[in-house]
């Protein structure tokens, strides 16, 4: 009976270390909980700043919607964009000039030829031939960078210049 005794004696003494390590445990799993908790609550708090409401859900549905206004004003901007870029083609982007002398008695370079063309090459030569007693100017269109009238040299000279100052 005495080593009986001793023996619950000393379980109740295990019982009692036995409850102290396991409160120890729950008090240092407390704590890392509570740090835990309070690291979400200040990215919580981070991510809900500057917001009226503290529902998340809302805060996502609000998101979704700037996102589709945004892609709608892309999408105009993108169509606005070709558009300009369509006309920009027929815009004049090719250029030359060409001064010369047309006749041997006039005595300088008072004569021009002066070409302007779009992305496409189509545009027109501009021609003013001056002589003594009369200026001359007209004016050839050019189609796909190439003329339906026959071109003087200086023409042809800048035409070929033209096309080539801005390739694709």
């Amino acid at each position: 009976m005495n080593i009986l005794n001793q023996f619950l004696g000393n379980i109740e003494n295990y019982q009692f270390v036995i409850l102290a390590v396991i409160l120890a445990l729950s008090l240092i799993w407390n704590l890392v909980l509570s740090i835990q908790i309070s690291n979400i609550n200040k990215k919580y708090k981070k991510f809900m700043r500057g917001t009226t409401t503290k529902n998340i859900e809302q805060l996502v549905l609000d998101q979704i919607d700037t996102v589709e206004v945004a892609a709608s004003r892309v999408e105009l901007i993108n169509n606005d964009l070709i558009e300009l870029k369509n006309q920009v083609d027929r815009c004049i982007q090719k250029h030359g000039i060409v001064r010369y002398n047309a006749f041997k008695d006039t005595g300088s370079d008072l004569s021009y030829t002066i070409a302007l063309l779009d992305n496409f090459n189509n545009g027109v030569l501009l021609t003013g031939i001056y002589g003594r007693s009369e200026t001359v100017s007209y004016a050839k269109p050019i189609e796909s960078g190439k003329s339906s009238y026959p071109l003087s040299e200086e023409e042809e000279n800048v035409l070929r210049r033209s096309l080539k100052t801005r390739e694709r």
